[in-house]
């Protein structure tokens, strides 16, 4: 980088600071990149990402990073006439060995450029209603000097100048036409006329041309302002016509008939896709747009395009050509086709150029629509990993709590299990205890049980004790029957094992439920565990009674879910 300005190593420090491309392998192409960018980096950037490096210099020596590098001068053997090859025409033309310029060569500002095309400042909008001095005409710009310039000397030369305008005036026209003495009705007006925004509003130059000619024009004039057929042809790349008239003037009348309405200047509009412009100086826009392109006679013609007069240099938005002097083609249909000709030879000449940036835009846009789906496919990917892991967290989070869910149940069941067991055997301590031979007839009955394997029981329950007191009674029944059959034991060793135990668990908050029915056959009634109502009262079981025993397996699963 020994060679490179201040400027350019700034320029290249920037660059690798967006890129970080490696300065070992990659600096020649880096180099030969910017330089046909003309290092802007916002051109340069995009193109290193898409690795659109530039064949430009393939087959010319490559930049040189040393200082002691000769400057290498055009082969005397190569015509000095011969265009270089345009950026990219090695891919649309394959034009590969044909010499091309740096845009750096010492030669460059010797190659003509086109004069820059701009947009028009819209103060004129806000100028509406307000515009009503006079202005000098771009023509009489010499004037104000020389009258300046004659006033300081003595009253005769001022007679002397009067005298020769008049009678040399006729004899050399053009002179004092330039020096602002004999205007012409071409030249370019003083102030627009409309200077009210509903005039201007109401305007149409379409119906002033429809209303010239008689009838009404097949010219596909644009319908909007010129900034905006400015930004359309540079957005589109398209050809870009501005075309300015005064209405007021008879030379821009005879142009609409003769010109605007040939045959073959409509087809060439046309044909060639061109954005045709056409303002009328006579409102404030028209106007401004003729002084920013200094129209110093009407009618006038421009092209406009993101062209360069060569291919050494960066498009950009250009006067290609322009006419305002349409005096040498006073010939209807001759001026025209010449005219037209003349058009047809400048867009044929500089559109492949327009053709070749189409053809870049169009891949950069592929590219970008590329990118644009691979980004969004990415997005989607994330997004349905991001999907697949919350709703996995969400099955794992619905497993956890089944689990959870079923050991609690589990460890419900089992403490309700314990506290029925430690229920029944306390019920059995209680039966143990009860010394029924000293009670004394009339203070108890007599209940006879039996179950549906026809086992019977007789048992005495005391005037005072209450159903709920059987139902317990058959509860403690039943489980005795039932270890006994398990573990092969008598009932009065598991009724001693049960007084040995220590571990009897609290069932002060239990509820049991009894998983059977207690029915008196004649009257045949369902009696209830109840603990209030004594049994004297109950008439089906004083001072006797008989109850089947009968279980209820439904229930008893209804119950053991809950």
């Amino acid at each position: 980088m020994a060679n490179l300005s201040p400027e350019h190593e700034a320029q290249l420090s920037q660059f690798k600071e967006f890129t970080g491309y490696d300065e070992s392998t990659e600096q020649e192409k880096v180099l030969k990149l910017l330089t046909v960018c003309n290092w802007n980096l916002e051109v340069a950037i995009p193109r290193y990402f898409d690795k659109d490096f530039p064949s430009l210099f393939d087959e010319s020596p490559a930049i040189s990073t040393q200082r002691t590098t000769p400057v290498q001068t055009p082969s005397p053997n190569v015509p000095s006439h011969s265009p270089p090859v345009p950026h990219g025409s090695t891919r649309h033309h394959g034009h590969q060995n044909h010499q091309a310029i740096a845009f750096d060569h010492q030669y460059m500002d010797l190659i003509p450029k086109f004069p820059r095309a701009a947009q028009i400042q819209n103060l004129w909008k806000f100028q509406l209603g307000l515009n009503n001095k006079d202005t000098k005409p771009p023509s009489a710009g010499l004037l104000a000097p020389i009258i300046f310039i004659l006033l300081l000397f003595p009253k005769l030369l001022w007679v002397l100048g009067i005298g020769l305008s008049k009678l040399l005036g006729p004899l050399f026209p053009t002179l004092f036409r330039i020096l602002g003495l004999r205007p012409l009705p071409s030249d370019f007006p003083s102030k627009p006329l409309l200077i009210t925004k509903e005039a201007v509003d109401a305007y149409n130059p379409k119906d002033t041309i429809n209303e010239v000619l008689g009838e009404t024009s097949d010219l596909p004039i644009f319908e909007g302002e010129f900034n905006e057929a400015f930004k359309l042809a540079k957005a589109e790349l398209r050809w870009l016509m501005c075309v300015l008239i005064n209405s007021e003037a008879e030379p821009s009348t005879k142009f609409i008939k003769t010109f605007l309405n040939n045959e073959s200047f409509i087809n060439f509009i046309k044909d060639n896709n061109i954005i045709l412009y056409i303002g009328d100086t006579i409102t404030p826009e028209a106007f401004e747009v003729g002084k920013t392109y200094r129209a110093y006679s009407l009618p006038y013609i421009n092209m406009i395009a993101e062209v360069s007069s060569s291919g050494a240099t960066l498009p950009s938005m250009s006067i290609v050509t322009k006419f305002q002097n349409f005096d040498s083609l006073k010939n209807s249909r001759d001026g025209c086709k010449k005219l037209t000709r003349r058009l047809a030879r400048i867009v044929e000449k500089y559109e492949p150029q327009l053709i070749a940036q189409r053809a870049d835009k169009q891949e950069a846009e592929f590219a970008r629509l590329i990118r644009k789906q691979q980004d969004e496919a990415y997005e989607e990917s994330l997004l349905r990993d991001k999907i697949k892991q919350e709703e996995k967290k969400q099955k794992e989070y619905e497993e956890q709590l089944k689990r959870e869910q079923k050991e609690k149940e589990e460890l419900d069941r089992q403490l309700r299990e314990q506290q029925r067991v430690s229920f029944i055997k306390k019920g059995i301590l209680k039966l143990v205890d009860r010394e029924d031979k000293t009670w004394v007839k009339g203070d108890y009955t007599t209940v006879q049980l039996r179950n549906h394997e026809g086992q019977r029981t007789i048992k005495k329950f005391l005037k005072h004790e209450t159903t709920y007191d059987i139902f317990l009674f058959v509860e403690c029944t039943r489980y005795l029957r039932a270890e006994s059959a398990d573990s092969g034991k008598s009932t009065d060793e598991i009724v001693q094992e049960i007084k040995e135990e220590d571990n009897v668990i609290d069932t002060i908050s239990y509820d049991h439920k009894f998983l059977f029915d207690l029915i008196s056959p004649m009257p045949r009634m369902k009696l209830e565990p109840k603990k209030d109502g004594y049994l004297e009262n109950i008439r089906e079981l004083w001072p006797n009674g008989s109850l089947l025993v009968e279980d209820f397996e439904e229930d008893s699963s209804d119950d053991e879910s809950e």
